[in-house]
């Protein structure tokens, strides 16, 4: 069959023999050549199939920025299982806000990452506690006697210890910020793979106030910022 064009303007495609099987048709490609009705429909229902399995397939969800470094994806499952021994059950107060964001953040990162959060319990009953707080607020930090003096109001101390005569980590504040600022830290040792055995960690910080550099316009508009419009209503 010719499928050749004419004129100035045209390309011309080759002449392509082709036999046909009484009562088949042939389809002209884009490169001049041909298909039979059977390789036709094999190459339709392949398309076909990829695009039902495309839609069928879970919904791609954009990465938008908007949780920052409290993106609690899930680790790899031996990472997982490594750091499971390490948050057995959670001892952690809520008697105050800032307790309660605390015990709310550990749950919400540890189930995140290890797919589920330890249970909460009033005291130490087995190894791999996680015990949060300051020696106001709980006895079980308090009976440590460790020195917190040097951390200040939002410093923290991060330890590995025995209570009870259970393995635990000790998550230490001299007020609650510093035990809840604690939390996060412990939570990023998680985030980038750290070892969790023989903690030693103190932190002060150096600067009073902190905030994030979000330059925003009255308009709304965001010129530096890390996810989304305007953290400020100025309307």
């Amino acid at each position: 069959m010719d499928y050749r064009n004419s004129g100035p303007d045209m390309k011309t495609l080759p002449i392509v023999a082709t036999t046909v099987e009484p009562g088949d048709f042939v389809v002209p490609t884009a490169r001049g050549r041909t298909l039979s009705a059977a390789a036709f429909l094999r190459r339709a229902a392949t398309t076909l199939l990829v695009v039902a399995a495309a839609l069928c397939g879970p919904p791609a969800h954009a990465e938008d920025g908007y949780d920052l470094w409290l993106r609690y994806s899930p680790l790899a499952a031996e990472r997982a299982n490594a750091y499971r021994v390490f948050a057995s059950q959670l001892i952690v107060g809520s008697a105050t806000p800032t307790q309660a964001a605390a015990a709310a953040e550990l749950k919400r990162g540890l189930s995140g990452m290890l797919g589920a959060a330890p249970p909460l319990s009033a005291t130490v009953t087995s190894d791999g506690a996680i015990v949060v707080g300051t020696a106001a607020s709980s006895p079980l930090i308090a009976k440590l006697r460790l020195d917190v003096g040097k951390l200040g109001r939002d410093g923290y101390l991060i330890r590995s210890v025995a209570i009870d005569g259970h393995a635990a980590t000790a998550i230490i504040g001299n007020e609650d910020i510093g035990a809840l600022y604690g939390v996060f830290h412990f939570l990023r040792l998680l985030q980038t793979g750290q070892p969790l055995a023989a903690l030693d960690l103190r932190e002060s910080p150096h600067v009073k106030l902190r905030v994030l550099d979000h330059w925003d316009n009255l308009d709304g508009h965001v010129e530096r910022g890390y996810a989304g419009a305007s953290i400020w209503d100025w309307h």
